[in-house]
C-alpha cells in the first residue's frame, strides 16, 4: 500500500484525477482546503485548492482466465495501429481544440491491456466443431465494436468535463450570489468596470466553500471598500496659524459647512477662530456668514483683492483662519484661476478643502475633481448626505484622485449636522444606507 496526494480546484476534479491516474482501486482517505501562491508569500490573493490524500493498493498479477473459442488472429498490427491513431491523435482539421490528455491515456491503456491479455493467453485446444477459423471480417467487427464502446466512453467523459467548466464559468460571473452586491454598487453610481473589478477581487479572496455564503461575501466586500477609503481626520490647531480655504461648485454648502466647523472649533474646543470671505458675487451668502459670525462672536473680514487678503491673513492673530470662496462652475477655468491667485499670493500655508455634494453624478464629480485639481486640493468634505441614500460615487472618485476625506455633513443645522469621516461609517452608508 502506498499513499499519494492529489491537488485540484475542486473535490470532484481531484477524485476524477485520482481515478484517471491510479484506477478504480485507489481509496480516498481525506481531503482539505489549501492555499497556494499569494503576494510575497503573505496569502493575499492566494488561490484555493483541494488536497486529496488517497491510498493505492499494491497491484497483484491478475489470474488470466483463458477465453474459450478465442481466435487470436485479430488482424494485422497495421489495422490496430490505424484505429488507435484515429482515437488518440488530434485531428488536423480541428487545430483549435485542446487534446484531453488524461482521457487519451485511459483510452490507450485500455486498448494496450486488451492486446497484452491476448498475447499472454495460452492457445487452447479446440474441438472439432470449433475448428472453424474466424474470418478477417468477423475480427474487424469485434474490434470495431470495442472501438465504438471506447469512443462512447470518451464522449461521455468530455461532456462531463464541459458541464463542469460551464458550471465554473457561471459561478465566476456571480449570477446568483454576487448579483445583489453588484446592484448595490451600481446604486452607488459605480460603472460596470469598477463593479466587476471589485467583485472579482472579492471572489479571489473568498474560498470556494464560502462562495454561497452572503455574509462572508459581504464581509470581504466591506474590507475591500474600507481599504480604498482614505481619511484625513479632524482639523486640529497645529503648531502654527492654520488657514483653511473652502472651495467647490455653487450650491454645495461651503458657507454652512464653514460655519459648522467654526462653531465646533471656537465654542467647543475654545480655539481662536477668524472668518474671511472673498465671495463678492453672492450678497446673501456674505450676509449669512456675517450673521453666523455675530452669533458665535467670531471676527469676519470681507476682502476684494489678493493683496488685501494677504495682509489680513498675515496680520490676523487667530489660531485658525477660515476662508469662504464664491461657488464656481467646474467648467469655468478662469474663475477657478482667480481663487488660485488669492491662495498663491499669500505666504502662509493654506489647506484647500474641496466641498462636494453627495447627490452629484459620478461623471460630474470626476469633472469637478479634475477642474479644482489646479488648486492642489488637500482633502474633501462630502456635503448633503441627507439628500441621497448612497455616497459610493464620491468615495470612488476621491480614491481615483487620491484625496482624503475629512468630514461628512448631513443637514443644515449649525453646528450639529456634521461628523468626522470614518471608514466604517462610510462603508455602512455604501452597503446599508444607514444615514439618509
Amino acid at each position: 500500500m502506498r499513499y499519494v496526494k492529489i491537488k485540484a480546484r475542486t473535490y470532484n476534479e481531484a477524485m476524477m484525477k485520482l481515478k484517471m491516474e491510479h484506477g478504480d482501486d485507489a481509496i480516498p482517505i481525506s481531503h482539505k482546503n489549501v492555499k497556494e501562491g499569494g503576494l510575497f508569500n503573505t496569502g493575499l490573493f492566494a488561490r484555493d485548492f483541494v488536497e486529496l490524500t488517497a491510498a493505492i493498493p499494491d497491484v497483484k498479477p491478475a489470474k488470466l482466465k483463458p477465453k474459450k473459442n478465442i481466435d487470436l488472429t485479430v488482424g494485422t498490427n497495421d489495422n490496430v495501429n490505424e484505429l488507435l491513431k484515429q482515437v488518440i491523435e488530434k485531428p488536423e482539421t480541428e487545430p483549435h481544440k485542446k487534446p484531453h490528455t488524461g482521457l487519451e491515456q485511459l483510452l490507450t491503456q485500455s486498448i494496450l491491456q486488451s492486446r497484452t491479455q491476448q498475447e499472454e493467453v495460452k492457445p487452447v485446444v479446440k474441438t472439432v466443431e470449433e475448428q472453424k477459423v474466424e474470418t478477417t471480417d468477423s475480427s474487424y467487427i469485434k474490434l470495431e465494436k470495442e472501438f465504438n464502446e471506447l469512443k462512447a466512453l470518451l464522449k461521455n467523459l468530455v461532456e462531463t468535463k464541459q458541464e463542469r467548466l460551464s458550471s465554473d464559468i457561471c459561478l465566476d460571473n456571480g449570477d446568483t450570489y454576487f448579483k445583489p452586491f453588484k446592484e448595490i454598487l451600481r446604486k452607488n453610481d459605480m460603472d460596470d468596470e469598477e463593479c466587476t473589478m471589485l467583485l472579482d477581487e472579492v471572489k479571489r479572496n473568498v474560498s470556494s466553500e464560502d462562495m454561497k455564503d452572503k455574509y462572508k461575501i459581504e464581509k470581504t466586500l466591506r474590507e475591500l471598500i474600507k481599504s480604498r477609503i482614505v481619511v484625513s481626520g479632524p482639523i486640529d490647531r497645529g503648531k502654527r496659524k492654520k488657514v483653511l480655504m473652502f472651495v467647490g461648485p455653487t450650491g454645495v454648502g461651503k458657507t454652512t459647512t464653514m460655519a459648522k466647523l467654526g462653531a465646533i472649533l471656537s465654542l467647543r474646543q475654545g480655539l481662536k477662530v477668524s472668518f474671511i470671505t472673498i465671495d463678492n458675487y453672492r450678497i446673501a451668502a456674505t450676509e449669512q456668514l456675517k450673521k453666523y459670525a455675530e452669533i458665535m462672536r467670531i471676527p469676519i473680514h470681507v476682502v476684494t483683492d489678493p493683496a488685501e487678503f494677504k495682509e489680513i491673513v498675515e496680520n490676523e492673530k487667530a489660531d485658525i483662519i477660515m476662508v469662504d470662496t464664491s461657488g464656481r462652475s467646474h467648467r469655468n477655468d478662469l474663475k477657478i484661476a482667480e481663487i488660485k491667485n488669492f491662495a498663491d499670493n499669500c505666504t502662509c500655508e493654506i489647506v484647500k478643502i474641496l466641498c462636494v455634494s453627495a447627490n452629484t453624478k459620478r461623471s460630474d464629480l470626476s469633472e469637478v475633481f479634475k477642474a479644482y485639481d489646479i488648486l492642489h486640493i488637500d482633502n474633501v468634505i462630502i456635503t448633503k448626505v441627507d439628500e441621497t441614500s448612497y455616497i459610493g460615487n464620491v468615495i470612488s472618485v476621491a480614491d481615483k484622485y487620491n484625496k482624503p476625506i475629512s468630514y461628512i455633513t448631513n443637514g443644515q443645522e449649525v453646528p450639529n449636522d456634521i461628523a468626522i469621516a470614518e471608514p466604517d461609517m462610510m462603508v455602512n452608508m455604501i452597503l446599508e444606507s444607514t444615514m439618509r
